[in-house]
């Protein structure tokens, strides 16, 4: 099914080893991990930021939400980190139980709100949230309707029945450029629709 969709894009962190950047120049976006938490910072941010930097590539950042910690301090710790960065897609947070403590879901989602609405005072945005299936139904679903969402799965009946911007629709990818497997991702919509997406999100700088 993800051969229906011709943007195409990656997602990066430290995890994904050593990165060829100029064999990646075909790509239509690539969404880069910087933070999680209140106190960790991804290692291979800067590299990663600026070896596609100025390749024509849309960047998006994510950081990875923590369910144990206090949801403004996430976005302050967030924010400082990309503070001076350009993006060209909005800033995006990643929600899912994979490393995550077992935390009651109401406390999540009260963190998840303070998050949000800590970035939307400082940028104006609402932040893209990266989530699966059970993510989705647990924290997201008629609670953070109104955010674009961006989502991991390799279950293509979910993915029909449901209204997602992003796919992230294999984990699990071997590409010559990247030391260890990668994931990759596709925006679900034309190339038309992906050029008024971009319209519609001017480039900007975190300040």
């Amino acid at each position: 099914m993800a051969s229906h969709y011709s943007v195409r894009g990656l997602d990066l962190s430290h995890h994904n080893g050593k990165i060829q950047y100029d064999g990646l120049d075909t790509l239509d976006f690539v969404f880069l991990k910087a933070t999680e938490g209140i106190t960790h910072v991804d290692r291979d941010f800067e590299s990663h930021y600026a070896g596609f930097q100025n390749k024509g590539i849309a960047l998006g950042v994510y950081h990875f939400f923590r369910f144990d910690t206090d949801g403004e301090e996430q976005a302050n710790h967030f924010l400082n980190r990309i503070k001076g960065h350009t993006f060209q897609v909005p800033l995006i947070v990643d929600v899912e139980h994979e490393n995550n403590p077992r935390v009651r879901r109401e406390e999540v989602i009260q963190r998840l709100k303070e998050f949000m609405a800590a970035i939307k005072k400082k940028t104006g945005q609402k932040p893209i949230i990266y989530t699966n299936g059970h993510g989705y139904s647990d924290f997201v679903e008629k609670e953070f309707e109104d955010h674009t969402i961006w989502l991991s799965s390799t279950n293509t009946q979910r993915l029909e029945k449901s209204d997602f911007t992003f796919w992230q629709f294999n984990i699990d990818a071997d590409l010559e450029e990247i030391t260890h497997r990668a994931d990759l991702n596709v925006f679900r919509g034309s190339r038309e629709e992906w050029e008024e997406y971009l319209n519609l999100n001017k480039p900007y700088t975190i300040q």
